[in-house]
């Protein structure tokens, strides 16, 4: 259980500064996006990155912890 907790964190930890980051782009940009159109935007840009790059990092990380 203490792994999946520490997994979720570091998950967590990639992932609270890439959204951070894309809202500030995206207010920046002054976009005049309804709130539906920005969500789908966000998360065009963020599942893949969590599915190819964030989760397979957090792995490869963690698991010199685990052994």
């Amino acid at each position: 259980m203490k792994k999946s907790f520490m997994h979720a964190f570091m998950i967590w930890m990639l992932v609270y500064p890439i959204v951070t980051l894309l809202l500030f782009v995206m207010q920046t940009l002054d976009l005049p996006l309804a709130t539906g159109l920005k969500s789908l935007v966000m998360t065009l840009i963020l599942v893949p990155l969590m599915y190819f790059y964030i989760v397979p990092f957090t792995n490869k990380l963690l698991s010199s912890w685990w052994r």
